[in-house]
C-alpha cells in the first residue's frame, strides 16, 4: 500500500511551486485532481522546452496525476468544486491571495462544505502583511528576501541562484506543512487552514547572515565560494575544471597542507589557525590555488579523498546524467508521458524503504481525465455532456 493511498487532493496550482508540492504528494500515492483552466489549462505549459508541441517542464512537475478542466467562474463549476471537496481531505492554490475567496471558493466557503478540509495556500508574501496582494515568482522572492544579496562575488552583482530555489523549496515547504496537519487531522478529526509563503520559506535559509546581525551586529554580504568563517574553505580553478575542497573547523590544516605538497605552511604564524587562515585569505588562497591549478578533478578527488578531506568536482550537466552516484540512487527515471512520449526525469529524492515514491504516470493533457474524474464523483454521461455544451467543462 502507498503511504498516502486514500488521501484525495483537489489541486488549483500551476507554474512551479504549487505543483512541485502536490508532485511530492502525488509520488506517495495521493489521488490528486489537478483542475485547470478551461481551454487554458496551467500557464506552465507554455515554457520550455518543448517536445511535439507539449512543455517538459509542465510534465516533469506534474507527474501522477488526473486532469480535470473546468469553468470555475460558472455556477455549475463552482458547485462540482464544491462536490469535489466534500469527498477530499486537501485542497492546494497558489492564485494571487484573495482570488478564490472573490470566486465564493475560499477556506471559509468550502468548510462549510467539509468542515474536516485541509486548505493549503501558498504565496508570494503570505495571507496577510503590506506585500500580500502583489504577484511574485523565483526571480522576485529571490531578491527580496536577501538570498541574491548572497549569492555571487563581492566585486559582482548580487546573483540569482541557478534552479528556482524559491519556488521548490516553498513547495517542498507546503508538502510538509500538509503532511503535519493531515496527521493532525487523523488524531482530531479537524481540518484547518495553511499558509506558506515564498519570502518565508526563502529568508528561513539564510541562517548565517541573520546570525552575525542579531547576534553580533555585524553586516554580511556575497563572498562568492569561499565562506567568511573557514579557510580553506573555497572553489578552485583546477587543469579541465573547478573542485571545492575545504575544512569544516579548525582540525585538519596539517593533512590539508600535506595533501596539497606544502607541509610548510603547517606551522606558519600566519595560518595556524582558522581565524588567522581567514584574516589573511588573500595571501593564502593564491598559495593554495598553485596546486589545484596542476592537477585535473580526477587526481585531485583521489588526493583529498586519501587525506580524508572533504571534496568535490565542480560537477557539468552533462556529467551528472552519468553520475555513477545519481545511477546508484536511481535519481533518473524514465517517463512515458502523453504529452512529451519518453524521456529521463528526476526521480523522487526521498527514499522510504517500505512505501517508496512511485512514477506511476506521466502529467495529464488538458482535461485529459474530466469525464472520468466526474464520473467518480457521481455525475451521469448526460450531466457530463450538459457541461460541455455549455462550456463548463
Amino acid at each position: 500500500m502507498k503511504v498516502l493511498e486514500g488521501v484525495t487532493v483537489i489541486d488549483f496550482t500551476q507554474a512551479y511551486s504549487g505543483p512541485f508540492c502536490t508532485m511530492q504528494l502525488a509520488d506517495f500515492g495521493a489521488r490528486v485532481i489537478k483542475i485547470e483552466r478551461r481551454g487554458i489549462g496551467d500557464q506552465s505549459r507554455e515554457w520550455t522546452p518543448f517536445q511535439d508541441g507539449q512543455s517538459g517542464y509542465y510534465a516533469a512537475i506534474n507527474r501522477n496525476k488526473e486532469g480535470l478542466s473546468l469553468d470555475i467562474n460558472t455556477e455549475e463549476g463552482k458547485e462540482i468544486v464544491k462536490r469535489l471537496v466534500k469527498d477530499a481531505d486537501i485542497v492546494v492554490e497558489n492564485f494571487k491571495v484573495g482570488t478564490l475567496d472573490k470566486m465564493g471558493l475560499g477556506y471559509e466557503e468550502l468548510k462549510k462544505v467539509n468542515p474536516e478540509i485541509i486548505f493549503a495556500s501558498i504565496s508570494g508574501f503570505g495571507q496577510n502583511g503590506p506585500l500580500k496582494d502583489l504577484a511574485a515568482y523565483d526571480n522576485v522572492v529571490q531578491a527580496m528576501s536577501g538570498v541574491m544579496e548572497m549569492t555571487g562575488f563581492p566585486d559582482g552583482v548580487p546573483t540569482k541562484v541557478g534552479p528556482a530555489i524559491g519556488d521548490n523549496f516553498t513547495g517542498l515547504t507546503m508538502a510538509l506543512a500538509i503532511l503535519m496537519a493531515y496527521y493532525n487531522k487523523l488524531n482530531t478529526g479537524k481540518g484547518q487552514r495553511l499558509d506558506v509563503a515564498m519570502m518565508d520559506a526563502i529568508f528561513g535559509i539564510l541562517e548565517s547572515p541573520i546570525l552575525f546581525k542579531t547576534l553580533l551586529n555585524e553586516e554580511t554580504s556575497r563572498v562568492g565560494n569561499s565562506d567568511v568563517t573557514l579557510v580553506p574553505y573555497d572553489v578552485y580553478p583546477c587543469k579541465d575544471g573547478y573542485f571545492s575542497a575545504g575544512l569544516p573547523g579548525e582540525a585538519g590544516w596539517d593533512r590539508f597542507c600535506n595533501a596539497i605538497e606544502m607541509p610548510e605552511l603547517i606551522e606558519d604564524p600566519r595560518f595556524i589557525t582558522n581565524d588567522l587562515r581567514c584574516k589573511h585569505y588573500d595571501v593564502v588562497t593564491p598559495i593554495i590555488t598553485e596546486f589545484f591549478m596542476k592537477k585535473t578533478k580526477e587526481e585531485l578527488a583521489e588526493i583529498f579523498t586519501s587525506y580524508k578531506i572533504p571534496n568535490a568536482p565542480v560537477s557539468t550537466i552533462p556529467e551528472l546524467m552519468h553520475h555513477p552516484q545519481l545511477a546508484a540512487r536511481e535519481m533518473l527515471v524514465e517517463m512515458v508521458d502523453p504529452g512529451v512520449g519518453k524521456y529521463l526525469a528526476i526521480n523522487n529524492p526521498m527514499k522510504l524503504d517500505k512505501t517508496p515514491a512511485e512514477m506511476s504516470f506521466g502529467a495529464p493533457l488538458l482535461g485529459q481525465d474530466t469525464d472520468k474524474v466526474l464520473k467518480d464523483f457521481g455525475y451521469t454521461e448526460d450531466q457530463i455532456r450538459e457541461f460541455a455544451d455549455k462550456e463548463v467543462i
